[in-house]
């Protein structure tokens, strides 16, 4: 019987191993302390990170209002998290002048370490410069 117990406590601990670590935090201004520094085991159904960025104006007047990111961070399930950042749809335009609001997912463990919203997207920046970088050395041998 006592075999049977430290057996299940052993099998116990192995699964929690195995869990997602994410970064956590709630409306914070910046990416810093709070938003690197704090993170949780998610749930076991929790399979991804999310990233959430707000850029608005104050909720209560200002003589000066400026506009500020508010950031939050947590675990959440790929689905929902995806869903999520799907329904955003126009809200995310991240423009200056107006507020905007957006969510990124990713898994992995600590993988919401930084807050960039669209750090999936760069292999088509990267074909841009390499179609840049391309008719840059065909001109110059053409000439």
């Amino acid at each position: 019987m006592k075999n049977i117990v430290v057996l299940f406590g052993l099998l116990g601990l192995i699964g929690s191993c195995f869990a997602l670590e994410c970064y956590v935090c709630l409306a914070q201004r910046t990416n810093k302390d709070k938003c690197i520094k704090t993170t949780i085991q998610c749930e076991k159904e929790q399979d991804a990170c999310k990233t959430q960025i707000r850029w608005q104006q104050p909720r209560f007047w200002q003589r000066v209002s400026e506009r500020y990111h508010n950031i939050s961070k947590s675990c959440e399930t790929k689905a929902r998290c995806d869903a999520e950042a799907a329904e955003k749809g126009f809200k995310c335009m991240r423009d200056w002048y107006r507020d905007w609001d957006c969510v990124e997912c990713c898994q992995g463990d600590r993988c919401n370490y930084y807050a960039t919203l669209g750090g999936s997207q760069t292999q088509l920046s990267v074909g841009l410069l390499t179609v840049v970088l391309i008719s840059q050395v065909l001109s110059h041998f053409l000439r």
